[in-house]
């Protein structure tokens, strides 16, 4: 006989195994932490030295000066002529300044007077401003030199002709008020240069008139300006 076949019941599935993780994709793990150095009693913290803090300050100076040359270069490169210019016009009023007060810093003596030592006047000037005061052609004469008179009269200028001018300006008003004098120096040869300043007033204007008279070694005067 044959037999029927029956119904096979179909076998139950089989659990999912979970796939295997790739080895890189695991978390990594965490670094060991350094071992702990030994214990040393009675070792501090080093301590910089004062050496070392004034090797590190100086270096640090000598850095900024060394910037601050070249910034300083960088600024005057473009002007270096006008520069080196003003730096000589400088030096040289300063040489000159020092030149100028160095005697007086070390002079140790008074000051010496510069003025032209004082000469009592010539009395042959005094007769003369006295003969034109008075209108005295003789005292006039008298005080010139015998070279001046030599050269006046050379001239056509005599006694005579000195006493005709002193009567015409005697009628025409003019007058010789006041003289004063400035002051006389040294010459060459015995010779002596006095300064006046004369008064003068006539009936049209006043003023004043300087006078500049030559004296010779006799005393007499040699010349009138």
């Amino acid at each position: 006989m044959v037999e029927e076949p029956r119904d096979q019941q179909p076998a139950p599935p089989t659990p999912a195994q979970p796939a295997p993780q790739p080895v890189y994709g695991q978390p990594a793990p965490a670094p060991a932490a350094p071992p702990a150095p030994p214990p040393y009693p009675g070792l501090a913290s080093a301590q910089p030295s004062a050496l070392d803090i004034g090797a590190r300050v100086t270096r640090l100076m000598v850095g900024r000066a060394i910037w601050a040359g070249e910034q300083g270069w960088l600024l005057i490169a473009p002007r270096l002529g006008w520069v080196l210019l003003t730096a000589f016009l400088v030096g040289v009023i300063g040489v000159l300044s020092l030149l100028l007060a160095l005697p007086r810093l070390v002079r140790t003596g008074p000051p010496s007077d510069g003025r032209v030592a004082a000469i009592p006047p010539a009395a042959a000037v005094e007769d003369f401003l006295r003969g034109q005061q008075t209108y005295d052609a003789d005292l006039m004469w008298e005080s010139f030199s015998s070279e001046l008179r030599q050269d006046l009269e050379g001239r056509d200028f005599t006694r005579d002709t000195l006493a005709e001018r002193v009567e015409s300006e005697r009628r025409a008003g003019q007058r010789y008020s006041a003289f004063k004098y400035i002051g006389g120096v040294e010459l060459g040869g015995s010779q002596r240069m006095y300064f006046y300043v004369v008064d003068v007033a006539s009936p049209q204007q006043k003023g004043t008139v300087s006078f500049v008279f030559t004296v010779g070694r006799d005393g007499k005067i040699m010349n009138i300006e």
